[in-house]
């Protein structure tokens, strides 16, 4: 059988840039993880689907793609558990997949230098230069998403 010019392309796979682990991609509910706008979420970090992560401010969005220091954490804390992190650069369908062990979760410190209650999971993620990126963020049976232009 041959293929006729009125017949659509075959979609592509979608590329994957980075796996930090082999783990497999977390299950995508039904009607998918809604994304909150982080935008709008200040300096700091935003909360959706018990997690939270951050920074999503000026600096994250001005920096034009490479390395960046992003945390996420469970909200509320409920136990040491994996964290996959998962960054689609929605134009391109490139993906990358990020894990946080849960044995490296830390304590930051309160403005008096006492540590606060919930510990997150620091580390850094690799951005694309431009465009916009859903980042997903899975940690136990929690999962949440953040929509981000770059």
């Amino acid at each position: 059988m041959s293929c006729s010019a009125t017949q659509p392309p075959e979609k592509q796979a979608a590329n994957v840039i980075a796996w930090t682990s082999p783990v497999s991609p977390p299950a995508t509910p039904k009607d998918g993880v809604p994304c909150v706008d982080a935008d709008k979420a200040g300096e700091n970090g935003a909360s959706a689907g018990g997690v939270r992560a951050g920074p999503f401010g000026a600096v994250l969005r001005r920096q034009h793609g490479g390395v960046a220091k992003f945390w996420v954490a469970q909200a509320p804390y409920k136990g040491r558990a994996e964290a996959l992190i998962k960054i689609d650069h929605v134009s391109s369908g490139t993906v990358a997949y990020y894990v946080r062990d849960a044995a490296a979760t830390s304590l930051p410190l309160n403005d008096d230098g006492t540590p606060t209650k919930d510990p997150i999971y620091p580390g850094s993620v690799l951005l694309p230069a431009d465009g916009n990126i859903r980042i997903t963020i899975t940690i136990g049976p929690a999962s949440g998403c953040f929509a981000l232009t770059l």
